[in-house]
């Protein structure tokens, strides 16, 4: 495991292998936001973070910085590692309307065909493959590692958030679930604002974030929409039989915490993460054993 903390805006990095936690500080002159973009995936033996204005690799206990490309706003918006190379949708002032690409000794842009407007997700489809979205347009773009458009499709609502396992595409807004096949096609599709789902609750929910647990379930975190405070709702959607099952852990979830999203880490704690006051962020920790 790895977590970033921070010490007077100074931030550290704790790798934690299961016996010991070792302290890494990264180099001076580097700032990291809750917002800033990083990326780690099961094919890379690196973590990549995007800092005020370059990347960062943290590879063999060291960090190394690559050089920014020359661009009005060189601040990383999203990061992607893809077998050798490094994608990634730079904050240009003029726009989020290039994919950029580092080879390993340069950045080049990807020459895709496609008039981009305003990049706003980026994502791998298994081992040879990217999704990417736009922020204000209701389509989506299936890439291989070099650009060229394998295939596309049109989300119900935009900007939607994503997230992928294996071969399945996951998209959430407000109010839409979207699950999709690797090739974009639409699988299941869940509205909470459908009158079914209303009456049953009693008002309308909204998503908040979405945990897969595997190709077959997912964990929602939802809440009630407009409503202050709001009451929070934590279930199981077992997607083979796509069925709703609160969750053993929703009870502990209380109105007044304003949270932005959860993750489990490895052993199996829950971490949500909470917006306080004057933009303060912090976690609340279940553990795993109150879900049995």
């Amino acid at each position: 495991n790895l977590w970033i903390g921070s010490w007077n805006k100074s931030p550290i990095l704790y790798k934690i292998d299961g016996k010991q936690i070792t302290r890494y500080e990264f180099p001076i002159g580097y700032y990291l936001a809750s917002d800033n973009p990083f990326d780690s995936n099961i094919h890379s033996d690196s973590v990549l973070f995007g800092s005020s204005n370059s990347i960062l690799f943290f590879k063999d206990d060291g960090f190394l910085s690559l050089p920014s490309p020359k661009l009005a706003n060189p601040s990383p918006y999203q990061i992607l590692n893809l077998g050798k190379f490094t994608y990634v949708i730079f904050a240009n002032t003029s726009g989020r309307k290039q994919l950029h690409r580092w080879n390993g000794t340069n950045w080049e842009v990807l020459h895709c065909d496609l008039e981009f407007q305003n990049l706003y997700q980026l994502k791998q489809i298994g081992n040879d493959k990217l999704l990417v979205t736009e922020g204000n347009s209701e389509i989506a773009y299936i890439l291989d590692p070099n650009g060229k458009l394998i295939s596309d499709f049109a989300p119900s609502n935009a900007p939607m958030k994503v997230k992928v396992n294996s071969e399945k595409i996951f998209l959430f807004s407000d109010s839409k679930l979207e699950v999709r096949k690797g090739d974009g096609k639409l699988e299941n599709l869940l509205d909470l604002y459908d009158d079914t789902m209303k009456s049953y609750f009693g008002s309308y929910l909204e998503f908040i974030d979405v945990y897969i647990q595997n190709e077959s379930n997912l964990i929602l975190l939802l809440k009630e929409r407009n409503k202050k405070p709001a009451k929070k709702y934590l279930f199981l959607f077992h997607l083979d039989t796509f069925t709703l099952t609160p969750h053993p852990l929703s009870d502990q979830l209380t109105t007044d915490l304003n949270l932005l999203k959860f993750e489990i880490d490895n052993s199996g704690e829950y971490w949500f993460k909470i917006y306080g006051n004057h933009y303060s962020e912090s976690f609340l920790t279940l553990n795993a054993e109150l879900t049995i």
